[in-house]
């Protein structure tokens, strides 16, 4: 484990852990944005390879729009204007088009110096304190994410969140992945144990519906390559058949995303106690002379699988739970498993 200055942000020391599991598996972490900056897992025959993407300096992340490697919240994906909790309504700031809060705000969580609260060899933890008012939310949220190594290839993520007033969390993991760096993630096969996912109004918002995959683009519940005539790109949420298992250790949940690289030599299993997982294939992404190794961020270099309670389920009540009152605590465990096939 070592912790050095990454740069600055304002004032504030932004931070970099870089924290070792076995047979070569390493993860780089930053406080700004609890970003997960570099993740190398071994191939075999003593090699490593980097599967995430990243930039090489602060100012990648400070210009760039794309949330890459970052902890979002209080709530992942979108909200319609505002919500209703209790009887009153909450308006939001918006900062996707005209009446869209898109991961929790014009400065989310992503966009903050988290707290480096504690580190080891092959864990670390940080943490945030939002206040009441915050982005248009209600009370004070104290928030935790803790990246941690746990076997050769294994890196499992863990959100959990307190608050002193009733509020809405949803917190989620915003890293890119590619198991072949420069390919085009479209090539990739990918499985998703799904057969419902959301509908999407123009605005990228949940319809309300929850609609069978059979027959779509959207259907991966066999593996397949991930390009299909898509003109708009993947942006969507699939409602996985595990459900929500809001209690489950690590190696209790089941399989619920596969991911292949196109040449076949390395797998990626995704296993989370949420019950939707939103997939998108980087159809936005634009060249940034800060990415990592100088390997362009180009459309479809690297892809999104978060996991994360249902877009907007605050004003859908059929939709997945939400709202954190005084004396819960709000949980989220993914972890990402990466091995030869």
């Amino acid at each position: 484990m070592s912790i050095s200055e990454f740069g600055r942000f304002g004032d504030q020391p932004v931070q970099e852990a870089r924290i070792r599991g076995t047979c070569g598996t390493e993860a780089a972490i930053l406080t700004y944005g609890a970003i997960l900056r570099d993740l190398v897992v071994p191939v075999g025959g003593g090699k490593t390879r980097r599967v995430v993407l990243g930039y090489k300096s602060l100012r990648g992340y400070l210009e760039g729009g794309a949330y890459i490697g970052t902890t979002v919240g209080r709530c992942i994906n979108r909200i319609d204007t505002g919500f209703t909790l209790d009887g009153k309504y909450y308006k939001l700031p918006i900062n996707e088009g005209d009446h869209v809060q898109l991961h929790g705000g014009p400065n989310g969580f992503s966009k903050r110096v988290w707290r480096l609260a504690g580190c080891t060899d092959s864990a670390v933890t940080l943490e945030i304190t939002s206040p009441d008012g915050d982005e248009g939310y209600p009370g004070t949220l104290t928030a935790r994410c803790t990246y941690s190594i746990q076997s050769p290839g294994k890196l499992v993520i863990e959100f959990s969140a307190t608050t002193d007033a009733p509020t809405i969390c949803n917190l989620g993991h915003h890293s890119y992945f590619t198991l072949q760096p420069g390919s085009d993630v479209r090539d990739h096969r990918m499985q998703v144990a799904a057969d419902f996912y959301t509908p999407l109004d123009r605005y990228l918002i949940p319809t309300g519906e929850i609609a069978k995959v059979e027959g779509t683009a959207y259907d991966f519940r066999m593996s397949r390559p991930i390009r299909a005539d898509t003109p708009n790109g993947y942006d969507i949420n699939f409602v996985l058949n595990q459900g929500w298992r809001p209690s489950a250790a690590a190696a209790e949940l089941p399989v619920a995303a596969r991911l292949l690289s196109p040449s076949g030599d390395l797998a990626m299993e995704l296993s989370t106690t949420e019950p939707g997982l939103q997939f998108y294939e980087g159809i936005r992404l634009s060249p940034s002379g800060e990415a990592y190794e100088d390997e362009p961020h180009l459309p479809y270099r690297g892809l999104c699988l978060e996991p994360q309670r249902f877009p907007d389920s605050i004003n859908r009540a059929h939709f997945t739970p939400v709202v954190l009152r005084p004396g819960e605590t709000y949980r989220q465990l993914t972890a990402f498993r990466f091995a030869q096939p």
